[in-house]
């Protein structure tokens, strides 16, 4: 039975890998446009989207809205192997550590197992990945000589450890944390207390297709509001240009300076990319 099922897990992995390649292809110059507005050296005078559109096809083509793209589509292709062997891993452990009287699944597993997994691929390929990218949509956008012209992603991270060191690929993993952390949070608990509404209000419709589609799509409009702030701070730190201490230190600056708006600065361009 075990090796049976072996297959059919490596399958789903990759199956996870290729889509997450996919979507991130498909949805990459929203994303691109996003990152563009939210970095501080492009942030003044708040740029709208339109503007960078048009700006950036007019230097660089239609290619240069998938500056940085490499680097996000590798991140999103080894997320899935790495969510589902550290969730497995964190939970037959969990299983061992809190096991009931009755050898019964205590229900923390589940929940603990799942943020262990959101903790490990954060660190592991989420920050790296974010970082990067920020620094080549950055560097891309830049005037006059750019460091990262014309080359790939793996020559691009070779240069960036070589002059500023690895730690700078996992700058900004604080938020990042708390944005995983939010996305979570935010998407579950909105999700249900909808279903739990239209259950109560239009019994006849709930559970059914289109309200659990609605639900679903409602419910990602709120995430990303809620986790946008995190978002934010997360390119700002990831910036080269980035001069703050920590968290704290680029929220009260960006706070001071710009106001509360700054906060959710590129959240277009990220509700696009989810409605995709």
């Amino acid at each position: 039975m075990e090796n049976r099922e072996k297959p059919a897990v490596f399958t789903k992995i990759i199956a996870g890998g290729i889509a997450g390649v996919s979507e991130t292809i498909v949805t990459y110059p929203a994303e691109f446009v996003k990152t563009r507005r939210q970095l501080p050296q492009f942030s003044h005078g708040n740029i709208s989207s339109l503007s960078i559109l048009k700006s950036t096809y007019r230097t660089s083509g239609l290619s240069g809205f998938y500056s940085g793209c490499g680097a996000l589509a590798m991140s999103n292709a080894l997320k899935s192997g790495i969510r589902f062997f550290s969730f497995e891993a964190s939970r037959d452990y969990l299983d061992k550590v809190l096991a009931t009287k009755q050898g019964q699944r205590s229900p923390w597993v589940n929940v603990l197992a799942g943020l262990t997994a959101g903790v490990v691929e954060s660190l592991l390929v989420v920050t790296p990945g974010e970082a990067l990218k920020t620094r080549l949509i950055e560097d891309a956008a830049s005037k006059g000589h750019q460091r990262f012209a014309g080359k790939g992603t793996a020559a691009a991270a070779t240069i960036v450890v070589r002059e500023e060191g690895i730690r700078v690929l996992w700058r900004g993993t604080l938020p990042v944390l708390s944005k995983q952390a939010t996305n979570s949070a935010v998407r579950f608990t909105s999700f249900g207390i909808m279903q739990e509404c239209i259950a109560k209000k239009w019994p006849s419709s709930a559970g059914n297709v289109g309200t659990t589609l609605a639900i679903g799509a409602l419910s990602g409009v709120v995430t990303v509001y809620a986790s946008m702030p995190f978002d934010n701070i997360k390119t700002r730190l990831q910036s080269s240009r980035a001069e703050y201490k920590g968290i704290i230190h680029c929220a009260a600056d960006c706070l001071r300076n710009e106001g509360i708006s700054v906060f959710w600065r590129g959240t277009t361009p990220r509700l696009v990319r989810l409605t995709v």
